[in-house]
């Protein structure tokens, strides 16, 4: 009997764990949050660790629950459409704990960040998951641009 009680929780909280990742990935696809646009001496910094530390100070943001900092980092053309008080409606805080980034890997003016996130989701107080995002570097500067 503990036997199938354990078989029947591992497979709730992977199916749990699934549905959390779909809508962490979902919130990235509405604009999830995007740093405040790197610095203006990029061409002195090494993009992978500029990029690395735009994601992570991003997440921060999120984590503190700092919206209007996280909506400063996200692309001008996202900015465009979205507004602060649009994105404010569509994130839903308080259930990220930990955000690391796992790797960065840039072609000329992209970057693409493996984050690992940990979060907590009902009664479950810690699950993790690893999101991919994108950072574009426009005018000099770089942005991260979610998934639509």
């Amino acid at each position: 009997m503990g036997e199938l009680l354990k078989k029947r929780i591992c497979r709730m909280a992977f199916k749990l764990q699934r549905g959390v990742a779909a809508l962490i990935l979902s919130i990235g696809m509405i604009g999830c949050a995007g740093l405040g646009g790197g610095s203006t001496s990029s061409a002195q910094v090494d993009p992978q660790k500029m990029v690395a530390d735009l994601a992570a100070a991003r997440w921060e943001a999120l984590i503190k629950g700092d919206f209007a900092k996280a909506y400063s980092y996200l692309s001008p053309g996202t900015r465009d459409v979205m507004s602060l008080d649009l994105y404010k409606a569509k994130i839903r805080g308080g259930i990220w704990k930990k955000a690391n980034v796992d790797s960065v890997s840039c072609e000329q003016d992209q970057c693409k960040v493996l984050m690992a996130i940990e979060y907590s989701y009902r009664d479950i107080k810690s699950l993790e998951t690893r999101l991919d995002e994108n950072w574009l570097r426009q005018d000099g500067k770089w942005w991260f641009a979610p998934r639509r």
